[in-house]
């Protein structure tokens, strides 16, 4: 029995240097601090909740304006067309062929900003130059993917979202904006053939 009261005490002692070394009170006037601190935290809470949720009203705008930190998400809300149009490069072998070229073979950044960069050189005008780049590096890479491709194409094409989500990847409608041959280098040319 006696063992059960110093076990006891032990465990008081324990809890008791736990709450003073974690700031716990047990005394009225320092549980008082814990509903102030909880209703102050909800304050806030509720307070970042209304200001991601305002923005929402610009939706029934008529002309809604669109800010950071607070935006209204437009790229999620604005009303979609039946079709898209997307710049984009394939490569053709002797047999016409089609093997779609990655965006990564005009640029090294992530695939929006390179998609970005090839609409800006196909509106600039500047087509041929990237098709030609393009080009260039196809002819050689060593890789057997591109080793039968003679032609690269850079193209606008127009796809209609419900086909090619469906599977069916081929444009509703394609505009050849340039066409360059593909010269292979001598590396290339061994594992090509």
């Amino acid at each position: 029995m006696r063992e059960r009261t110093e076990g006891g005490a032990k465990v008081y002692r324990l809890v008791s240097r736990s709450t003073e070394t974690h700031g716990i009170g047990t005394s009225a006037g320092q549980s008082l601090h814990i509903p102030v601190r909880k209703a102050l935290a909800g304050l806030v809470g509720f307070l970042l909740l209304g200001a991601t949720l305002a923005p929402i009203v610009q939706n029934w705008r008529p002309t809604p304006r669109d800010s950071f930190p607070f935006s209204y998400y437009p790229m999620f809300s604005a009303k979609r067309g039946d079709t898209y149009v997307v710049n984009y490069m394939v490569g053709l072998d002797e047999q016409g062929n089609r093997y779609t070229i990655p965006f990564s073979f005009a640029g090294s950044g992530g695939h929006n900003q390179t998609r970005r960069q090839i609409d800006r050189l196909v509106r600039e005008g500047k087509a041929a130059m990237l098709c030609q780049a393009i080009a260039d590096k196809v002819g050689s890479d060593a890789g057997p993917v591109y080793a039968h491709a003679v032609t690269v194409r850079v193209v606008t094409g127009e796809f209609r979202f419900d086909d090619y989500f469906n599977g069916n990847k081929t444009p509703e409608k394609e505009r050849i904006r340039a066409t360059c041959q593909v010269a292979r280098t001598e590396q290339a040319k061994e594992v090509g053939h």
